[in-house]
């Protein structure tokens, strides 16, 4: 029988994902889950949902250990982004994009709970796993969050539409204490088991998108010197990073197509060992 690779995280892990913005392309291609687990001869159990917070991510993992603790071969984690907030109605998960009490320091603080917890549970039991953070911890929240996929194709006709949330904060000041936050958990984190520790570009970590989906400095260099606007230059200014659009299902929306998936795939299996 062969070993289970379990995985959960939200969209950009999520193997049942539909584009809102562009329904009519189909979105069934295999996700890196499976194609990792292909690679390793493993049978893929991917628990993934769009919009799903940390909570989730943990909770579903939990639940499927201890329901299969002896038949799993590795356990792969896609945190996503610390503002979410998930809830259970009855047995049914549901997620609200922020989450409406708490900040952001409470929220980082709770998903590091969750990640020390999820790496304990998976050494008690044996089980080899993996951490990463799929798409930015908090970076996404104190740059003043985007508005949907949706909501910005809806609008894109609006001179005066914005395109993202206002921070509630002082951005600079705040990441410099974030940081801190995350160097105050490093001692409780394996970090030869978290892809990318401590996840952020200020400190030395990186998130998987950026790794995989996102252009280098160099190519932003060349996009900015070819904006003809100054609407243009200040929507790269604000995103701070444009994605490779070979990798991305379409304008509309910014999740991984096939070819995507397979370089995310690609990606993390170089970085098992």
């Amino acid at each position: 029988m062969k070993k289970i690779l379990l995985a959960s995280g939200c969209s950009m892990t999520d193997s049942n994902y539909v584009s809102e913005t562009s329904p009519e392309i189909d979105c069934s291609w295999p996700k890196w889950p499976e194609l990792t687990a292909k690679k390793l001869d493993m049978e893929c159990i991917n628990l993934a949902r769009n919009g799903a917070g940390n909570e989730y991510i943990y909770s579903s993992l939990l639940e499927k250990i201890l329901e299969k603790k002896d038949q799993i071969g590795l356990v792969m984690v896609a945190w996503s982004q610390c503002q979410r907030k998930d809830y259970q109605e009855w047995n049914r998960w549901k997620q609200t994009r922020v989450d409406p009490d708490g900040d952001v320091f409470g929220w980082i603080r709770k998903t590091l709970r969750y990640m020390i917890s999820l790496q304990l549970v998976c050494e008690n039991y044996n089980i080899p796993y993996k951490q990463f953070q799929m798409i930015n911890l908090f970076e996404g929240w104190t740059n003043g969050l985007y508005k949907t996929d949706v909501q910005l194709k809806r609008n894109r006709n609006d001179p005066n539409y914005e395109f993202q949330y206002r921070y509630p904060g002082d951005k600079y000041k705040d990441r410099i204490k974030l940081n801190k936050i995350l160097m105050e958990y490093e001692p409780y984190i394996n970090v030869k088991n978290f892809i990318g520790w401590p996840t952020t570009g200020a400190l030395g970590g990186y998130n998987i998108e950026e790794k995989t989906m996102q252009k280098t400095k160099k190519e932003l260099a060349k996009l900015w010197n070819n904006m003809k606007t100054d609407i243009d230059k200040r929507k790269v200014m604000e995103r701070g990073y444009e994605f490779q659009k070979e990798l991305i299902v379409s304008g509309w929306d910014q999740h991984p197509n096939e070819k995507g998936h397979q370089k995310i795939a690609e990606f993390l299996y170089d970085r098992l060992g």
